[in-house]
């Protein structure tokens, strides 16, 4: 499972070097193509760049243009309009090493519901073993990490 979940986090790095490749195959005739000269050829010559090495000096440069307005757009995107927040919570589900992980949601529910709960189940019956998991679960709420109940 977890060779699954690394392989699919590779998507995104090789979706944005395709599209910037395929971007930049796409607009090269147009803005670069030297028969006529585009703008992109023209200014290329006119930085003393050789004829021969136009073609692959253009592509890289629309390469890294498509690529740098793609990373800025996800920029944009991830942390002015925060759009992508839900799928960060799918992310750290996903995620095998953020099991023991509680949302907002439900440390709200372990402090309010649960734990009240099993406090009073403990003044009516008190049991030292559940006293421990009382304890282990307010730590957990706490910090975040949970304990092992094996020592």
């Amino acid at each position: 499972m977890l060779l699954i979940w690394r392989i699919s986090q590779t998507g995104p790095i090789l979706s944005i070097f395709f599209w910037s490749a395929a971007l930049s195959g796409i607009f090269w005739p147009i803005v670069g193509g030297s028969s006529p000269p585009g703008p992109l050829f023209a200014f290329l010559r006119w930085l003393g760049i050789p004829a021969d090495r136009v073609t692959v000096v253009g592509l890289l440069l629309l390469f890294l243009v498509f690529a740098a307005t793609i990373l800025f757009i996800g920029f944009v995107y991830d942390r002015v309009l925060k759009l992508w927040r839900e799928q960060m919570y799918i992310a750290m589900d996903r995620n095998p090493y953020a099991d023991d992980l509680l949302f907002h949601k439900e440390i709200m529910q372990w402090e309010q519901y649960y734990l009240p709960l099993a406090r009073a189940m403990y003044k009516v019956s008190p049991d030292p073993e559940l006293k421990r998991a009382i304890e282990r679960v307010e730590r957990w709420v706490a910090t975040g990490r949970i304990e092992s109940t094996q020592k």
